[in-house]
């Protein structure tokens, strides 16, 4: 199927985070362009989309078929890889709390992750309505206190996502896993900034040296 490809409208949708909005041609469209050594990336797009169905074909290329579409050795070489990567994506596996993962198994990985950092760090996990983990990230770094990490950021990650409930965890670098006052502070004021959001607080992680301590175990969540 022919389509008007204007890179001016696939760059809006871009910069408004709307490439979820692309349609197959233009999102092969904006990889072509990023090969190097590749002319004429909108012709590549009309070839591809007259002898195959979708994108899934390419899944079945071989180095010869990369070759014969793109001309570039290099920009087959990359259009390879970019399959591979994307092939390996699909099958990496889901974490999944309560299924693949509990309080006590993911403290006990943080534990083996973070438990000996010499640096204070504060992780973030993204669950969806399953409680499938959608996303992971370190937040913030260095001395943690009511200053330095803030609601504000943290949510704001979580709105990127269609994320239905967050699990907090940081490290003591003293190796103890006690919650200091900070500690408790914090752990209420993200549970009260989640039910004004509609995305709950399910547990705040502490990592020490060799354990982790679970304020949801605790009942300093509700």
């Amino acid at each position: 199927m022919k389509q008007n490809l204007s890179e001016k409208l696939i760059i809006q949708k871009l910069e408004l985070q709307q490439a979820g909005s692309l349609t197959d041609q233009e999102l092969l469209l904006m990889i072509l362009k990023s090969f190097s050594n590749l002319p004429d990336a909108k012709q590549r797009v009309v070839d591809f989309f007259e002898q195959h169905i979708d994108l899934r074909q390419l899944k079945f290329f071989v180095p010869a078929d990369w070759q014969q579409w793109l001309g570039s050795p290099l920009a087959a070489r990359q259009g390879n890889l970019l399959c591979e990567f994307a092939e390996r994506l699909a099958k990496r596996p889901k974490m999944i709390l309560g299924q693949v993962i509990g309080s006590c198994q993911l403290g006990n990985q943080l534990v083996d992750e973070f438990g000996l950092y010499q640096q204070e760090i504060l992780i973030v996990l993204l669950l969806d309505t399953k409680n499938q983990v959608m996303a992971r990230k370190i937040l913030f770094k260095g001395t943690l206190d009511a200053a330095t990490v803030h609601p504000r950021e943290i949510f704001n990650y979580a709105l990127h996502y269609p994320t239905a409930r967050i699990i907090v965890a940081h490290n003591h670098p003293s190796g103890d896993p006690t919650p200091s006052t900070n500690d408790l502070r914090l752990t209420k004021r993200l549970e009260q900034c989640g039910q004004l959001l509609g995305i709950a607080l399910l547990d705040h992680l502490i990592i020490g040296s060799n354990e982790y301590l679970s304020l949801r175990e605790q009942e300093a969540l509700k």
